[in-house]
């Protein structure tokens, strides 16, 4: 890894380059194509079953083995199913279909089958038990009120994240940070599009989880190349930098956000699924822009800040040795 960031980090002009035709590219399809509305939350019909709470501690495992046995009666398979203790004495368990499904049948068969359980000699006696259905409709458009308000929050945060850092450390440092959050928010948008996930609300969660992440780890770098440049060396701006670049932290950071990503596309529900998948697209335009983009425009505002230094010391000095002679 160290080998790539030694020949990327003079490239800034490629690097931007190369950013911009992605985002050009991706801007092309856009107007022509649109972007992708089949999202992965798609209408439903659902069947809940309401529960008291002792009838929900004590048989929850019986509850739904009713409610398999008219499922497999009718030959239908629900999608996932939701559990959930409801504020006050009631809990609700319930099934996700598909929009197409009817539903009617089920709940006839369930509300009888549970009328006989729970009689006095049944076996769920004392429990009180109603089946209801209902169809969800999906809001798969992206809201834009919501997309400007994330386009507001993540450009104060950028400023912000910029100012720290120029306060800690330096302006490089802090121009530095602002350059990576905005590239890797342009990236992660540009790739969303190209690749044709669902561009719904979750690409307002992934910029949000994307800022943070980008922050964090193009700090690690800054971090060690500040630390790095307060030692007497005799490396030179470019080894300065690209020997320091915090590769295995941010790598080690990089692979746990995508583990857990993984984890939470693979037990939720489609909804926080489709977060998931445009969130890892996110990762990595945060990861790139971390450690590849980062040090690259680190290196010719190092440049520029060093030389702006050294010609403000000969002016102090020229200044000084008039001074004396006066």
């Amino acid at each position: 890894m160290n080998k790539i960031i030694k020949k990327t980090v003079g490239k800034i002009n490629i690097l931007s380059i190369v950013s911009a035709v992605i985002l050009v590219v991706a801007v092309v399809i856009l107007a022509i194509f649109g972007y992708s509305t089949d999202a992965v939350n798609s209408d439903v019909n659902t069947l809940t079953v309401n529960v008291n709470q002792y009838a929900y501690t004590e048989y929850a495992e019986e509850i739904e083995d009713v409610c398999n046995d008219v499922f497999d009666e009718l030959d239908l398979s629900y999608s996932y199913d939701m559990k959930g203790e409801m504020i006050g004495d009631e809990s609700e368990i319930v099934y996700v279909f598909k929009k197409d499904v009817d539903l009617k049948t089920a709940v006839e068969k369930l509300n009888s089958a549970f009328d006989t359980a729970t009689a006095n000699d049944g076996a769920l006696a004392g429990s009180i038990i109603r089946v209801t259905t209902n169809s969800e409709v999906a809001l798969d458009r992206l809201p834009a009120n919501g997309l400007l308000r994330v386009v507001i929050s993540a450009t104060v945060f950028a400023v912000l994240a910029g100012l720290y850092l120029t306060v800690r450390q330096n302006f490089v440092s802090g121009l530095t940070v602002i350059g990576s959050m905005l590239v890797s928010s342009a990236l992660t948008c540009s790739l969303v599009i190209l690749t044709r996930l669902p561009l719904t609300s979750s690409i307002l969660y992934a910029i949000t989880y994307n800022t943070f992440f980008v922050v964090i780890a193009t700090t690690f770098s800054l971090n060690k190349i500040n630390a790095k440049s307060k030692e007497k060396s005799d490396l030179g701006v470019e080894e300065l930098v690209s020997e320091n670049v915090a590769v295995k932290e941010t790598l080690g950071f990089s692979i746990a956000n995508a583990v857990a990503l993984v984890l939470i596309g693979a037990i939720a529900t489609s909804a926080v699924r489709n977060f998931a998948l445009v969130a890892f697209v996110s990762l990595v335009a945060g990861t790139f822009s971390a450690l590849i983009f980062a040090p690259a425009l680190y290196l010719p505002l190092k440049r520029y800040a060093d030389k702006k230094q050294a010609q403000r010391s000969r002016y102090d000095y020229k200044k000084g040795v008039s001074e004396n002679k006066n």
